[in-house]
Parts: structure tokens; sequence; C-alpha cells
């Protein structure tokens, strides 16, 4: 995992460098992570130019978009797709609420297999993007993981991570907000753990997974190398 210093982000970071069997690692330049791009300067685009990326995929939903919109929709550098999840930016309503928020996602097979549709008609690098890059992308960037082969200590140690480059805002936000709850803006690795043991439950292996959202044959493989 590598973060990439973009000036008006706080959570972009490269999927690459990970084990995934067979003596393998995920490579860089292929899927990038990250929260909110609202403005993206000169510097920042050249980045993402010499890093292959030539796409964005938007999860937040439509009130979000219209608050703030995302500075790769304007961009003539780069292809924009907005895909929302049925649940939109839903609280969890508590702690033990969030894995079952994420089962939810996992389980939004249109929204899902559009993105990896997308992702797999790619031919270059795509970053993929929520609010704050935790969430919804942190799910998504996780299906991602498993159908590499990464391990789940692994997959775990690139979710949590998130708190740690948000936790500023995080912390201001509920200066600001003291009523919010103590799970806010956190990304404690006991929810993505619960969530992939829920997913072995419900879906036994990614292949099955994959194989419920509606894709070719050349996508599901597409997008199982999309990481090499």
């Amino acid at each position: 995992m590598k973060r990439i210093p973009l000036s008006h982000t706080m959570n972009t970071r490269d999927l690459g460098g990970y084990p995934a069997g067979n003596g393998k690692m995920t490579a860089y330049a292929r899927i990038l992570r990250s929260d909110a791009p609202l403005v993206l300067s000169i510097e920042d685009a050249e980045i993402l130019k010499q890093l292959n990326v030539t796409a964005a995929i938007d999860f937040r939903s439509k009130p979000e978009i219209e608050r703030n919109p995302s500075a790769f929709e304007l961009s003539p550098d780069f292809d924009y797709f907005h895909c929302p999840f049925a649940i939109g930016n839903r609280d969890p309503g508590s702690k033990d609420g969030v894995p079952a928020l994420y089962g939810e996602i996992i389980s939004d097979f249109p929204a899902i297999g559009r993105i990896m549709r997308i992702i797999a008609g790619q031919k270059g690098a795509v970053l993929i993007h929520c609010a704050v890059g935790k969430d919804r992308t942190g799910v998504v960037a996780a299906l991602l993981l498993l159908a590499a082969g990464v391990g789940a200590s692994d997959i775990l140690a690139d979710y949590q991570v998130s708190y740690t480059y948000i936790r500023h805002l995080i912390r201001e936000t509920k200066k600001k907000n003291p009523e919010l709850p103590d799970y806010y803006g956190r990304s404690d690795m006991e929810n993505m753990e619960k969530t992939l043991i829920q997913f072995k439950e419900d879906y036994h292996t990614i292949d099955e997974y994959l194989g419920k959202l509606n894709l070719t044959t050349n996508e599901q493989v597409t997008i199982k190398n999309k990481l090499f």
C-alpha cells in the first residue's frame, strides 16, 4: 500500500504491494482508492496521469455529489462514472451495525456489477472513491483484493489504515458535532473482519460471488487479473 499525496485529499492510496499467493504481489498503478477529490490541481492531474489513471468511479449518492461535486466530473483528462449504492450514505446506527451495512453494499449486485464492469473495461488504472474513502470504498477495495487472491490480514490492514489518514478531520468534526457517536469515522479492523467472515458464509468464494454479478467470463477474469 502506498499513499498518493494529492493536494486536496487525505486518503488516496494504491492497492499495489500486497502478497497475493503463488509468489505474486499486487501491482501498483492499477487500482487507487480515495476520499472524494473535490479539487484536482495541475500537479494532481499529472501525478494521476503518471500512474496511468484513466477513470474515476464515484460511489456517493446524488445529494452528496450535488453538495460536493467530484473534480473528476468536470476534468477533460479522465472518464468519470457515478455508481451510487442503494444504501446511499446511510448511517449504520451503531458500531455493531457497521458489518451489516457493509453486507448490504456487497449484496447490491446491480451497483457492484456495474462498478466491476467499468473497471474491467478500462485499460488504464482506475480511482475509486466515496466521501472519506472508508466504508463504500473500503468494501469495494476488499472485494477487489479478494478477487486478486490477497489474504484476509492484508485486506484488514488496508481497511483499518483509513482512520490513520482521516483522524484529524474526524476529530475536528466531532468537536463541532459532539453528538456524533464514537464509531463515527473509524475504520476498526473488527468491522471488516466480521464482514469477511459473513462474506464467506454467504458466498463461499469470490468466484461464486463474481458469478452473481452478471459479468461475462472475460470480465470476471479481467477483474481477477486487474491488480497484476
